[in-house]
């Protein structure tokens, strides 16, 4: 057997497990009660009226018409049997062969009940009763009861169907019962999963129509926004102006610090700004006499010469370039 043979063979053992597990269950639960079942009512061995719940054998006080026989269990044969890992639904095939191997008279006469359950070791183990076909006949016809009415096996209190026309159709009659029990078991428990997960909904909700009141607000706030972009842009510009005059030179005050610098006999040729530098040019008797009387002044500060003094043998006079730097009115260098 390869090996994706093995593991489709292995899930198919677990999907097995897991149908029959969750059968034990439901068969646990209808016997307590708890799960809508259909009930059949059988005459027992010693005459008296019964219901039947799965496996359970129930008494009951009326005297009504009774749908089936139990047969009790001195009139069976019972035993075990191991079977190796089949699918569920090849379980009845193997077991009739098996009982047919073991059973002391021909297979045409006897009828057989069973119960499997899965085991961990050999695969399946089956629990099952045997009687006779002519005691099952004989019986059925003292209770006035028809040859296809359901008959049961009894062992230790429990009651096994005989597998046949009749049970296939008490077995249909049950699935369409589990079907309803099912749907309505899922209705209740979506109900009440859905009352803790009602918050978060109306959370999402609440959050969803909040998105769309925002974003119904920004359509509306688009042109003010346009205009807070064109105010803002406004401002900086006003903002940049402003500083910018407070950057500029007053030049009035310039010419001032530069005339109480300059003595008599001296003259500036070109002044130039740019920014807080200035840069002046001119002819005086003492350059560096000048130089230093500019460092002196308030708003001026960094006074230096840009380079060499250069005299004028015409004139008697040295010329001069010094750069210096604004300072505010009344700061000292």
């Amino acid at each position: 057997m390869t090996g994706g043979r093995k593991l489709v063979l292995r899930g198919q053992m677990v999907w097995d497990r897991l149908v029959w597990g969750l059968g034990q269950i439901r068969r646990a639960l209808v016997e307590r009660g708890f799960w809508p079942a259909y009930e059949v009512t059988v005459v027992t061995p010693t005459g008296a009226s019964a219901s039947i719940l799965e496996t359970r054998l129930v008494p009951r006080n009326s005297k009504g018409v009774a749908d089936g026989l139990v047969v009790s269990e001195a009139n069976c044969l019972r035993g075990e049997l191991n079977l190796p890992n089949l699918r569920r639904v090849e379980l009845g095939t193997a077991i009739q062969e098996a009982l047919w191997r073991l059973s002391p008279i021909p297979p045409d006469q006897i009828v057989y009940a069973w119960d499997a359950a899965p085991d961990a070791h050999t695969g399946w183990q089956v629990q099952w009763l045997m009687c006779r076909r002519g005691l099952q006949l004989d019986m059925l016809a003292q209770h006035g009861l028809a040859d296809n009415a359901p008959v049961y096996l009894s062992h230790s209190g429990r009651v096994y169907a005989v597998r046949g026309a009749a049970w296939d159709a008490q077995r249909k009659r049950q699935r369409r019962r589990n079907g309803l029990a099912g749907a309505a078991l899922l209705f209740v428990l979506a109900a009440l999963l859905t009352l803790p997960l009602m918050p978060l909904v109306f959370k999402r909700q609440a959050v969803a129509m909040a998105l769309q009141h925002v974003q119904e607000l920004e359509i509306q706030a688009a042109p003010l926004r346009q205009k807070l972009d064109e105010l803002r842009s406004q401002a900086k510009v006003g903002e940049d102006v402003s500083k910018s005059i407070k950057a500029d030179i007053p030049l009035a005050s310039l010419m001032d610090r530069l005339s109480a610098a300059l003595p008599d006999d001296a003259w500036l040729d070109r002044v130039e700004v740019n920014g807080r530098e200035v840069r002046v040019t001119g002819l005086t008797s003492n350059a560096n006499e000048l130089l230093a009387q500019l460092a002196r002044q308030p708003g001026l500060a960094d006074a230096r010469a840009t380079g060499a003094n250069v005299r004028d043998g015409t004139l008697n006079k040295e010329r001069f370039t010094f750069e210096m730097r604004w300072r505010a009115d009344g700061a000292q260098p």
